[in-house]
């Protein structure tokens, strides 16, 4: 190889010698300008730039619409989340926010217990009292953290975006729950309210009438001792009578609007029920209606107002009796359920229509021609009183039954408060 200078600038020549076997039979040169090998390279090089830049923009552009796809793929949860929370936000509680990964939990465990409470439901770990490990579970806030375990919630809520999501639904179902329960508080308290206002003008009225109703009744009295006659005698009596009756009613105004405070006191209330029974049965017999008692031996002693559960138990056992017809059955038992008592008072007469039922626990509310209206309010009044609550079935022409529920640990405890 050798360099020289030329008219077309620096040339370098290369020489290699042409042999066959061990004879040399020539040399073999070839010369180039080194000008035209250094633009041979520039170009390559140019080239190669070009490629490495077209390259490099379109792993850019792969990579940016690769991170928006996929940010879009993410974001889309939170996106719909955001279009709920706008619901909420305007008042819509009635919304849902999308979970298309939830699992269906008798699907993914194969589990065939119809009676469970989330059987053919979504969102099992939401659900109270379900059979999951062969064991009853508790309310949501008591089982979440075992749920969190589960490969139902793990494959429902398997990222942070989907279990946020679930809260989200859950926050709205309590939301509304606790909005329902204050609107009912609200209309109780006006309830309370009005009843209160008419319970102390009942009771000045129930007040101003007694004394009228006494003089009335003694002048009666002295009327049929000192003058006879059969007619006057039967008018007499019927002023008498009708005297009484509302001699009633006005206390019971006056013992509704203004009812003593309750004296709990520890008692067998299967003997109470008896008592109470045994007020009504002579009636009953007299009128071929047959009055049937099943008691739960095993409801163990605990604090009553003995006289206000027995008034509220009769009330009950005069409706049945009113309601029923010769042949007809009354039936009173006691049962406990977990930590509850369970009172039924239930018979075989004429029913309430459905139209009447919502009313029935209404203040002076009655379809009776004779009577006050305030039986079942006082049994409402004494079992709420007792921290209880009373139900009520009915089917025309097939009779009526009361329920009242009580729970036995409250009324222990509000013994030994002393509240």
């Amino acid at each position: 190889m050798r360099e020289y200078s030329s008219g077309d600038g620096l040339i370098k020549e290369f020489s290699v010698p042409i042999t066959v076997g061990n004879k040399v039979l020539g040399i073999a040169t070839i010369g180039t300008a080194l000008s035209t090998v250094d633009a041979a390279i520039e170009e390559r090089l140019q080239s190669l730039k070009q490629y490495l830049f077209m390259i490099i923009g379109i792993m850019l552009a792969g990579g940016i619409g690769g991170a928006i796809a996929v940010s879009n793929y993410l974001t889309k949860p939170l996106r719909r989340l955001k279009d709920r929370m706008v619901d909420v936000q305007t008042g819509n509680l009635e919304v849902e926010a999308d979970n298309p990964r939830i699992v269906r939990c008798w699907e993914r465990l194969g589990c065939d217990k119809r009676d469970c409470p989330s059987y053919g439901k979504l969102r099992c770990w939401a659900i109270a009292g379900t059979f999951c490990h062969d064991t009853v579970q508790g309310a949501f806030a008591q089982k979440i953290g075992d749920c969190r375990k589960c490969v139902v919630y793990r494959e429902s809520c398997g990222d942070e975006i989907r279990e946020l999501v679930e809260v989200f639904n859950q926050m709205v179902k309590d939301l509304r729950f606790n909005l329902q329960e204050l609107k009912k508080a609200d209309a109780e308290k006006a309830r309370l309210e009005r009843l209160s206002a008419l319970g102390e003008m009942a009771a000045t009225v129930a007040h101003e009438t007694k004394n009228p109703l006494n003089s009335i009744r003694v002048a009666t009295s002295y009327l049929k001792k000192n003058f006879h006659g059969e007619i006057l005698a039967e008018f007499l009596t019927i002023i008498e009578e009708e005297v009484m009756r509302l001699n009633d009613i006005t206390s019971n105004f006056l013992g509704f609007s203004k009812p003593a405070p309750l004296v709990f006191k520890p008692g067998d209330i299967n003997a109470i029920v008896r008592q109470t029974v045994e007020l009504i049965r002579q009636e009953a017999t007299d009128r071929n209606i047959e009055v049937i008692l099943v008691t739960d031996e095993h409801v163990p002693v605990m604090p009553w107002d003995h006289s206000a559960m027995k008034q509220a138990l009769l009330n009950l056992l005069l409706n049945a009796l009113d309601a029923s017809r010769e042949g007809d059955a009354i039936t009173i038992s006691t049962e406990t359920a977990g930590d509850r008592l369970r009172i039924s008072v239930q018979d075989t007469g004429a029913g309430i229509a459905k139209e009447i039922l919502a009313h029935i626990f209404k203040p002076f509310y009655t379809t009776k021609t004779r009577g006050s209206g305030l039986g079942l309010a006082i049994v409402d009044r004494i079992v709420k009183e007792h921290k209880g609550s009373i139900a009520v079935q009915s089917e025309t022409g097939k009779g009526t039954q009361f329920t009242i529920e009580l729970p036995m640990h409250d009324h222990a405890h509000a013994y030994h408060t002393g509240r």
